[in-house]
């Protein structure tokens, strides 16, 4: 009986978490039909040309992701399977990287756009959002390669594969796991990212999701509802994108934790 009264308690104290969690998008949702009901998405739609800014981030950000992916598991590959001068020191390197915010480098970020006069270009977020996503990424990676047998990659190359066939043939058919789970955080990131958005997309029609609430106070500041509902259209990839992998966010929180 008190064993069932425990669980009665920590379920209650559960429920009333996820209440207070839900508070907020219940008040989104509930502001976003306020007064003009599906009018306001109409308007989010069509006023503010929200379509043409999901097809920018849509692009940036599968970019990034691919970019990503190319980088960080041949590097992840390099750094636990393979020997070469300095390797600690250069993960440490990017260990440090980690640490580093956006907003610290932001000005060189800004003086290299105009260098290269990539201002309301793709290439101006794509670059930088690879550099700082990428290392997460690599991190997380390597913590997966680490798990899997160095054997194998000997028993290739006896067979005679080279390095690169033995990652291509024998690793990277195995990296699905965390290739997903790298992608669903480089995702996350370059489609929130708001600082960079704002600074290098300054025309309306090269302009990410992340800026349009400003548009919105901006141009209609009374349109309270609007912006609401433009907040829930902004917000729907990332929700279908968590429940359609949910379970590689729960494996992405222990990557690399456990060595087998």
């Amino acid at each position: 009986m008190r064993i069932r009264s425990v669980e009665w308690f920590r379920h209650l104290i559960l429920f009333a978490i996820v209440g207070l969690f839900c508070i907020p998008i219940i008040e989104l949702i509930r502001t976003s039909f306020a007064r003009g009901g599906l009018q306001n998405y109409v308007d989010a739609l069509t006023k503010i040309d929200l379509l043409r800014n999901l097809l920018n981030s849509t692009i940036v950000t599968g970019c990034t992701v691919l970019l990503v992916l190319l980088i960080t598991l041949p590097a992840a590959f390099a750094f636990s399977k393979m020997r070469f001068p300095l390797k600690n020191v250069l993960f440490l390197l990017i260990l440090l990287a980690l640490m580093i915010p956006g907003i610290a480098i932001a000005v060189p970020v800004v003086q290299i756009i105009r260098l290269f006069d990539w201002f309301n270009r793709y290439g101006a977020l794509i670059f930088p959002y690879t550099a700082l996503l990428a290392p997460f990424g690599l991190v997380l990676a390597k913590g997966f390669m680490d798990q899997l047998p160095k054997e194998m990659q000997e028993a290739s190359l006896v067979d005679g594969c080279s390095v690169f066939q033995s990652f291509v043939r024998i690793y990277l058919p195995l990296t699905k796991p965390i290739a997903m789970i790298v992608t669903v955080f480089t995702f996350l990131g370059s489609w929130n990212e708001f600082l960079f958005a704002m600074l290098f997309m300054r025309k309306a029609t090269m302009q990410m999701v992340t800026t349009i609430p400003i548009k919105f106070q901006v141009d209609f500041v009374t349109n309270l509802p609007g912006l609401f509902a433009a907040l829930v259209i902004i917000q729907l990839p990332i929700l279908i994108l968590y429940i359609l992998f949910q379970k590689y966010f729960k494996e992405g929180l222990t990557a690399g934790a456990v060595k087998s």
